[in-house]
């Protein structure tokens, strides 16, 4: 069985959150798109996509944040078993909380907690190439953002409520211009103008 069928199963059987298959090939378009050779990703999982993006080029440098201690077990035993730990760095904790990695990307990929996607986007984007981009999963949560009423779960409107607030700010950001994909669970590419 080849590992990305294998991540695949894992993933669904342990109910790890991946991004869904039509984001991943959107954000494979825009990593080619823009000739990224370095790509930030916060919130590793189980290293699905920083494998994915990896393979793209042999050139590819990837750096990838996780902070749940049996995320970061899976992601080492793929990145081992994929071939591709000379090209992707596995950084141990909470992205809010780690150093600083001491360079600059052309990519930026946000898909961790979900409540801090504005934090970490002024966290990060100072580490965002001129010609680079930031790109953001779940902007529609499950069809939520757009539809809050059809939950009634208190976190899961206060998460609806931080999403939309960061729609909010990406749309309110000066210096970038965001683009907004209903690929997966919608997705967010910003660049800067």
């Amino acid at each position: 069985m080849n590992l990305e069928k294998e991540m695949n199963e894992f993933a669904k059987a342990n109910h790890v959150p991946v991004m869904m298959d039509e984001g991943v090939e959107l954000l494979i378009a825009k990593v080619k798109e823009y000739n990224c050779k370095s790509f930030l990703e916060l919130g590793t999982a189980i290293a699905r996509t920083a494998i994915r993006v990896a393979s793209l080029d042999p050139e590819m440098r990837v750096v990838t944040i996780e902070r749940n201690p049996e995320m970061i077990e899976q992601a080492k035993i793929n990145i081992k078993q994929s071939g591709y730990q000379n090209q992707i760095t596995l950084i141990e904790g909470d992205a809010l909380e780690v150093e600083l990695p001491d360079q600059k990307f052309d990519c930026i990929f946000i898909d961790a907690a979900k409540a801090q996607y504005t934090r970490f986007f002024k966290k990060y984007s100072p580490l965002l190439n001129s010609n680079g981009i930031i790109v953001t999963d779940n902007m529609y949560f499950h069809g939520l953002v757009e539809h809050p009423e059809n939950t009634n779960n208190k976190n899961t409107k206060d998460l609806v409520r931080k999403i939309r607030n960061y729609h909010e700010f990406l749309s309110s950001l000066d210096e970038f211009e965001t683009t907004l994909y209903s690929k997966g669970d919608g997705v967010a590419v910003t660049r800067r103008k």
